[in-house]
């Protein structure tokens, strides 16, 4: 049976460690006292009546996240239906939902010709994007010289483009647009925001913290929190792990399931071409507030969504987004909270619950490039990336990452992994396979 570590314990390194359960001796390390990652709950006292709220990873759906699916049905996980509407409230009055009440909850829009050429313009651009993806008419360019090659408005940009992608990848307005255009539509194309019907979302009943103790209890002593790793070199015909603690361990392969600065900050030397590729795919740190402030919220409460782009506390490095928890997590209204991402001013201390930072991976042309090399040189003397940077960033992501590097170990799950492909280590480049046999193997 092989040795395997798996360093991180998100997502990522989860699902590749459940994989692994049963074909290897895993342990997996993690630096923090609490396993998750991204996946946060916070049990807060509000009014006297306790709450568990999400301020990571909130919701799922179906289609675009089978593995997750999977995962929380292996798992036994309860979910439960969530919402997902957008909406955009500008600093000049201009605010738009995307529920009928949220359309109309300026009355005086409805006499504005800039109102209906926005709408107009929305049905032009995914009428567009959408034959433009489908003829195969996006090839490399950004995001930006694609709007300008079709004519865009800057009031279009500024009112649906760059709150739609700074809130669904967390990046500045003035990044946003060198955000690669294929990967961008692909996206929105896979997500149906091009379509009138949409996804059905979920959320994970009593938080995210119920998947993540589930997936703790069945790893059990495998699972090694506290446990920060120094340093990850190749030792002869094995990987050697060094802790924080001056500990060696020595394992036959690594799953390496944090994030691209963190890995590259691990690795030895050695893994020069991986350190290389690495340094490519960066990180942005994003401030987050769990608190009671409706003054995060659009100005009418008619255009209240479960997103909300808010842009008087926006600035021009990033996009304040307030999620509202209540209608994301079918919390009691009486109580109103909300999860607010990098606002320029912070809601008043005595209104906070929790202040935390999450980083986010930022998506650009030279970041993709990196990624794609980086496939090839997957396993190369023991050594396996993974994470939901070399995806889209988000938890089905991260999830089939950890998956396609333990599923090529030998490892199983009970449902079949969907859009998994395997790698399998040759002189010049991992060669993909079919994995969806080995993914259902252990059902």
């Amino acid at each position: 049976m092989k040795k395997i570590a798996v360093i991180g314990s998100g997502i990522t390194g989860l699902g590749a460690a459940y994989a692994l359960k049963d074909t290897a001796d895993v342990t997996v390390f993690e630096a923090r006292e609490r396993a998750g990652g991204h996946a946060h709950t916070r049990t807060i006292d509000y009014d006297g009546q306790e709450l568990n709220v999400d301020v990571g990873f909130i919701v799922y759906n179906g289609r675009n996240y089978p593995n997750l699916t999977g995962f929380f049905d292996a798992l036994d996980v309860e979910t439960e239906q969530s919402d997902m509407s957008f909406a955009v409230s500008n600093e000049d009055g201009f605010e738009w939902a995307s529920t009928i009440k949220g359309m109309f909850a300026r009355k005086r829009n409805l006499l504005r010709p800039r109102f209906h050429k926005f709408w107009r313009t929305i049905l032009k651009f995914n009428d567009i994007a959408r034959e433009d993806l489908a003829a195969g008419r996006i090839g490399n360019e950004t995001l930006g010289v694609w709007l300008n090659q079709k004519g865009f408005s800057e009031d279009f940009k500024q009112n649906y483009i760059l709150p739609m992608g700074g809130a669904i990848w967390s990046t500045p307005p003035s990044e946003m647009m060198d955000y690669p255009a294929l990967s961008f539509f692909r996206f929105f194309e896979n997500h149906r925001l091009m379509h009138a019907e949409r996804p059905k979302w979920r959320t994970v009943t009593g938080g995210s913290k119920q998947y993540v103790d589930k997936a703790a209890e069945v790893l059990g002593s495998r699972l090694r929190l506290s446990a920060p790793v120094k340093q990850v070199s190749p030792f002869g015909q094995h990987v050697r792990v060094t802790t924080e603690d001056r500990r060696e361990h020595l394992f036959d392969d690594v799953i390496l399931a944090v994030h691209s600065d963190t890995a590259r900050q691990m690795l030895a030397p050695a893994y020069e071409d991986q350190r290389f590729l690495l340094n490519s795919v960066g990180y942005r740190p994003n401030r987050i507030y769990l608190h009671r402030d409706p003054a995060y919220m659009p100005d009418r409460k008619a255009a209240w969504a479960s997103w909300n782009v808010i842009q008087k506390y926006s600035d021009g490095e990033n996009i304040c987004l307030t999620y509202w928890m209540n209608r994301l997590q079918n919390l009691p209204n009486e109580r109103p909270l909300f999860v607010t991402l990098n606002p320029s001013v912070p809601p008043a201390a005595d209104k906070v619950f929790h202040e935390v930072s999450f980083d986010h991976p930022q998506f650009d042309a030279p970041a993709a490039a990196a990624c794609r090399s980086l496939e090839r040189i997957q396993g190369d003397r023991g050594l396996w990336l993974a994470g939901a940077w070399l995806g889209s960033g988000f938890h089905e992501d991260g999830l089939k990452s950890g998956l396609r590097a333990a599923l090529s170990l030998g490892g199983q799950v009970r449902w079949v992994a969907e859009n998994v492909e395997l790698f399998v280590p040759s002189a010049e480049r991992a060669v993909p396979v079919d994995a969806k046999a080995a993914g259902a193997a252990a059902q």
